[in-house]
């Protein structure tokens, strides 16, 4: 292994330790971790999502999250055989990151490191939910389409989606990038991969129990607006200024709003995040050979992933998880205000979560005040991103870097 991988990872590692016995990056008074042993103490013992129990999570969610318990599903045992399975997936995370980088044009040492810093900017909350693990498959297959293997990199993506749905955004955008390169049979072809992939454990799910698969599904349909969503700032506003009640509820293991205007406010922003997914769609078909068109296409993908996260009527602190690869590849190509808008947005949020969730919850004007400017700077992020993909601005930043590598990837 090469040295800068190998520093990064002790880096890594050294973070992993802050966050399991150093205040305040080791709070936890708030996690996940005793919702998955609910989950893998009756997985192991034989038990199957959807038939035996219900499951709110997608099919490959379960062996994800029922594997730490091989070591024990007692919460200390569990807890700790997590938080070394979440530490294997960061580092896959980590390396990626600097594949990634080496591929696109930036600086493989720096991606590396950025990316080494999650711990620090995350806290407790990196080790104590999964969704690393869909965040690590959805850079695999990235770098399997970089790399000239686009029909295994797609199968890779859909496989992710079914592990956490949000990479779903990341597929159109990498199909459009092949179909902009001139790549049409690899582009059909590898979406009839991931599409397969998502088939067939979709079909896995619905012969365990139609009813139940169906239900996992109204589940999420059915949530409300969750309390440090975008809408739910919206929501507050609206109530703050007498324009209608929002009104606290406890359901779906979270803390959601009710107002006369949710249902209208979440599907506008759903309408928003199909169009900045379709506008990021187009902006990677740009043909772009080498470096730039790989630095394009994790731009355009990584931005849909932002827009996911920020636009829909649920945004859990374990979101920014899914940002953090966006920032570290920003640093390594440098686009400083990128990366740094990237690093605040995690920051705020171990700022508020778990230590002032209770206060969010109360509407304390400091809290809300919080998670709206958390809630902004991903907005901004979005935005940098988008910027850096529109042609001109694109074309202004090669100019003025280079682009090392102009030869096509396969």
């Amino acid at each position: 292994m090469r040295r800068d991988s190998v520093q990064a990872l002790a880096l890594l590692a050294a973070g992993w330790a802050l966050t399991l016995w150093v205040t305040p990056w080791s709070d936890e008074r708030v996690n996940d971790l005793f919702v998955y042993r609910s989950f893998a103490d009756p997985f192991l013992a034989g038990g199957l999502p959807y038939r035996d129990l219900f499951f709110e999570y997608p099919p490959l969610a379960a062996p994800a999250i029922a594997l730490p318990g091989v070591a024990g599903t007692g919460d200390e045992a569990f807890r700790v055989a997590f938080a070394v399975w979440t530490l294997l997936l960061a580092g896959a995370v980590v390396l990626l990151c600097g594949a990634l980088a080496e591929l696109s044009g930036g600086e493989r040492r720096r991606a590396l490191l950025a990316a080494a810093l999650m711990p620090l900017l995350c806290g407790a909350l990196l080790r104590t939910h999964f969704d690393v693990a869909p965040v690590a498959a959805t850079l695999a297959g990235l770098w399997l389409v970089v790399a000239g293997r686009p029909r295994s990199g797609l199968a890779v993506l859909g496989a992710a989606v079914m592990l956490k749905g949000f990479p779903a955004v990341v597929v159109p955008v990498a199909l459009a990038w092949l179909w902009g390169r001139g790549e049409r049979r690899a582009a059909w072809q590898g979406g009839l991969s991931c599409l397969a992939v998502i088939a067939a454990v979709g079909a896995a799910a619905l012969a365990l129990s139609p009813g139940g698969a169906v239900d996992t599904v109204r589940y999420h349909l059915e949530r409300p607006v969750q309390v440090e969503s975008v809408p739910a700032v919206v929501l507050l506003v609206l109530d703050g200024a007498g324009a209608g009640e929002a009104v606290l509820v406890e359901s779906h293991r979270s803390n959601g709003l009710e107002h006369a205007a949710a249902p209208a406010i979440a599907a506008l922003l759903a309408g928003a995040l199909a169009a900045a997914v379709a506008t990021l769609t187009l902006l990677a078909m740009r043909h772009g050979g080498g470096a730039d068109g790989a630095r394009r296409l994790l731009l355009a993908s990584l931005a849909a992933v932002t827009a996911f996260a920020v636009l829909g009527k649920v945004l859990s602190p374990q979101f920014v998880i899914w940002v953090l690869p966006l920032g570290a590849l920003a640093l390594a190509w440098r686009l400083p205000a990128l990366a740094v808008a990237v690093a605040c947005a995690a920051l705020l949020t171990q700022v508020e979560f778990p230590a002032h969730y209770a206060d969010l919850v109360a509407r304390e004007p400091a809290a809300v005040a919080l998670v709206a400017t958390r809630d902004a700077v991903l907005l901004l992020v979005l935005a940098l991103a988008g910027r850096e993909l529109v042609p001109q601005r694109h074309e202004q930043l090669l100019n003025r870097r280079g682009s090392p590598v102009r030869a096509g990837l396969d």
